[in-house]
């Protein structure tokens, strides 16, 4: 290619018309007029071999044209020309990177971080080449000092949430691929996995506008009514409405176990085993109904006090997976309170783990209990326990988990007014949610 010949006399002249001839090399190279682009960068290097703009692209060319030894010898003498520019040492980074050299690309980004600390993404290149090394530890370390510049970085927080999946850490992954996926932009994205990825970072008005916006898209819809009321605290229903558990559970029967005992910790079945070792040895001695008995935890602890044994649930799949237990007798689809009252005086016990966290209002629930047990029957039963956080001059309220929490106060004041005797009651953790232990309390009562 024929270039314009610079002005001989001046250098500085000389020098800007170089540079002009560059930005129009550079601008057909961004272009995809790589031929145009070549033919500048090859022009000028001939009339000036080290002019490091022309050695610095036309190695980002040679790459990308797949020269790759040639390309790396024009970067680095371009960097060793211009060793203050910190872009220049970031892109070689990249070709190291790319070459899969990793220990000379970490020098190359390293170089760049000492000019410029405080560039996010090159944290994020760094962190990149540092796990390509497997050196886990100092790749999130960079990637989370990319984040403290800034929070939003999309690739830094996807890493982030990989490395620990990776690591079996399912709440810190979850912390970190919930922050991505609540950036903008939010259309064409589940307005459901949106609620609960504002609900999980804390975010409770993002989360309630969430849930909102899916009630206007299906008005009908229970788990999206149920989860704005417990996200913006309007409308609060004194429980969970049929609807709501049965649908929300029936989606989840095929992972419900491994979700509550692999990843959240879920100590429910262990605490009612602890509850009936309060009553008696166990001796096949009870007719025993176990209400929201779900996926059939709980049945393997309630057997052996039992001689029968049965499970009433909302929801059908979960009742499947309760089935194949083995452990009941019967199962039965409905809703627990009308079953109870349709069977009154048919067993000697009922336990309850992590049913009345559906249920704000306790007392339609208690009347129930006490009509199915026979006198001296015994109720063993979860509650989630009120925070100091939690407004409930009435006892109970519902949090933005979408569960009910009840105070202490309030279940034993029930349970007396219902004709039970306090046997047992205790501060206990029933489960993790969002890396926090959730408070609950465990209660043992027998019928008059």
């Amino acid at each position: 290619m024929s270039l314009p010949s610079p002005p001989t006399q001046d250098p500085a002249r000389a020098g800007a018309h170089y540079e002009a001839l560059l930005r129009q090399a550079i601008d057909a190279h961004m272009a995809g007029r790589l031929d145009q682009a070549c033919a500048i960068y090859e022009a000028v290097l001939e009339a000036d071999p080290i002019h490091p703009l022309a050695l610095h692209y036309y190695g980002i060319w040679l790459h990308q044209d797949g020269q790759h030894d040639e390309a790396l010898d024009k970067l680095e003498l371009a960097s060793a020309l211009e060793p203050d520019n910190a872009d220049w040492h970031n892109d070689r980074g990249n070709v190291l990177f790319a070459l899969q050299q990793p220990a000379l690309a970490e020098q190359a980004y390293a170089d760049a971080l000492a000019l410029r600390p405080d560039d996010h993404t090159i944290w994020n290149n760094l962190g990149a080449v540092l796990l390509q090394q497997d050196k886990r530890p100092d790749a999130i370390s960079a990637f989370e000092r990319a984040l403290q510049i800034d929070p939003d970085f999309l690739p830094s927080l996807l890493h982030l949430g990989g490395i620990h999946e990776a690591a079996g850490d399912k709440m810190q992954a979850s912390h970190y691929q919930c922050r991505a996926y609540v950036l903008p932009p939010l259309e064409g994205k589940s307005w459901e996995m949106l609620g609960i990825s504002f609900y999980f970072l804390g975010r409770l008005p993002e989360a309630a506008e969430a849930y909102r916006a899916w009630l206007r898209e299906e008005p009908d819809n229970p788990i999206a009514a149920h989860m704005l009321a417990a996200c913006s605290q309007a409308d609060v229903p004194p429980r969970a409405s049929d609807r709501y558990i049965e649908s929300h559970f029936d989606r989840y029967a095929e992972t419900f176990e491994a979700n509550l005992l692999q990843s959240l910790g879920y100590r429910g079945p262990r605490l009612i085993a602890e509850g009936l070792a309060l009553i008696a040895p166990p001796a096949h001695q009870f007719a025993a109904i176990d209400i929201g008995c779900g996926t059939g935890l709980c049945g393997g602890q309630v057997a052996p006090y039992s001689h029968h044994l049965v499970g009433v649930d909302l929801a059908g799949k979960m009742l499947e997976k309760a089935a194949a237990t083995g452990h009941y007798a019967r199962l039965e689809k409905a809703e627990i309170g009308h079953y109870l009252a349709t069977h009154p005086q048919s067993c000697d016990l009922v336990t309850a783990a992590d049913t009345m966290i559906y249920f704000g209002d306790l007392a339609p629930v208690m009347q129930a209990v006490a009509l199915a047990l026979r006198s001296g029957g015994h109720f063993v039963f979860t509650v989630e326990a009120l925070t100091g956080a939690d407004v409930a001059p009435q006892g109970h309220a519902l949090h933005a988990s979408g569960r009910y929490r009840h105070g202490r106060d309030y279940v034993r004041g029930l349970l007396q007014a219902h004709g039970f005797t306090l046997l047992h009651d205790s501060d206990q953790i029933l489960r993790e949610e969002v890396r926090q232990p959730v408070a609950g309390m465990l209660f043992v009562a027998r019928r008059a």
